[in-house]
């Protein structure tokens, strides 16, 4: 019978790397996005956008001889775009004032979108404007979109090391995440998660798998995809199992929860 030493939450951990003075003191009508509130550039929300649903994209397909049609789920989700309206506080120094929030909306060095809630973000992969002089000019107000991934994330990413051989991890997220796991230890390494197993041989020192870019390599950064045998690790819902093998003697892990 497998005894677990310790489980692990993510749920309340704050990152040590999360900047606590910018998300902490975001105040109603601010924005924090590439590494500065929208207050900084004077910029005021005037209109929160409504955030679209996320669905599932699906297939549809017509099958002769069958009434209705056959709804094939993907597993797969589209960007979702936020549009926001800003109004400018300061007239008297308006064209420094643009310059600065145009650069600000155009040069991303910081992707993380936060308003309403300061605990989670967006992930903005694209911002579309126009003529925002113009706009100000006309109607004392712009609009902003952005575009982002599908799903609302932690303002970091989690991570935690053991030195145990079983343990257990929470994915407090809405749906299955893809982890990067590091191992340390020689010769051929067994992993096994909840019911799937990996074995990556001729181990040096320590392994790394990252599942969201399909990659395993040594410490030198050489390729191990051919030492890899099985699946690439996913962490389900809820509780996930990890066993290693007994020439392992640590293990670190690092992922994101995701949210509707």
């Amino acid at each position: 019978m497998i005894t677990i030493n310790e489980r692990i939450s993510t749920r309340g951990t704050i990152p040590q790397y999360m900047n606590i003075e910018q998300t902490l003191a975001l105040e109603e009508y601010e924005i924090f996005f590439n590494g500065n509130k929208s207050s900084y550039y004077g910029l005021l929300v005037s209109e929160y956008p409504t955030i679209p649903c996320i669905n599932e994209e699906v297939e549809e397909v017509n099958i002769e001889g069958r009434n209705g049609s056959l709804l094939i789920k993907k597993g797969t989700y589209k960007n979702r775009e936020l549009s926001i309206k800003f109004k400018m506080l300061d007239s008297e120094y308006f064209w420094s004032r643009f310059n600065k929030a145009e650069a600000w909306l155009s040069n991303i060095t910081d992707n993380r979108l936060m308003y309403d809630r300061k605990d989670k973000c967006f992930i903005v992969k694209r911002v579309v404007f126009g003529d925002i002089s113009k706009e100000l000019r006309l109607y004392g107000e712009f609009e902003v979109t952005f575009i982002v991934e599908p799903f609302l994330q932690d303002i970091s990413a989690f991570s935690r090391s053991w030195f145990e051989n079983e343990y257990v991890i929470t994915n407090q997220g809405d749906f299955e995440t893809l982890p990067e796991f590091k191992f340390y230890g020689k010769g051929n390494i067994q992993v096994q998660i909840n019911d799937d197993t990996f074995t990556i041989n001729n181990v040096v020192d320590e392994v790394t798998i990252n599942s969201e870019l399909m990659l395993c390599y040594g410490k030198n950064k050489e390729n191990k995809l051919l030492d890899m045998t099985g699946g690439f690790p996913t962490l389900e819902i809820g509780d996930n199992e990890i066993i290693v093998s007994s020439n392992v003697t640590k293990t670190s892990i690092e992922f994101i929860n995701y949210y509707r």
